[in-house]
């Protein structure tokens, strides 16, 4: 993790999230930082790296690093391609285990 400019601002914010909201949080911003703050929440939220970002390093790694097409439906459409072919790979996956 970079040295954030601010010594005072901590250096892991998803992991130990301060109570008190920050300048410029908006109020669902606050409460996500209220509700992160508790033990059970970090313990959660560490398990992102096993499934959520997983996925996104899959997603890479097969080539979705920049879109091809330009709007909103086409963009929509090359994402759900790629989770579809995310979710066929695992399923796929587990009937040879």
């Amino acid at each position: 993790m970079p040295k954030p400019r601010d010594a005072s601002r901590d250096r892991h914010p998803s992991f130990a999230c301060s109570v008190a909201p920050q300048d410029g949080d908006g109020p669902a911003v606050a409460a996500w930082r209220q509700r992160m703050a508790g033990d059970e929440a970090k313990e959660i939220y560490k398990q992102r790296a096993a499934t959520a970002e997983c996925a996104n390093a899959q997603a890479r790694n097969r080539g979705l690093t920049q879109f091809l097409v330009r709007g909103v439906e086409k963009v929509k459409t090359i994402a759900l391609w790629h989770a579809l072919t995310h979710n066929m790979v695992c399923s796929w996956r587990l009937i040879e285990a």
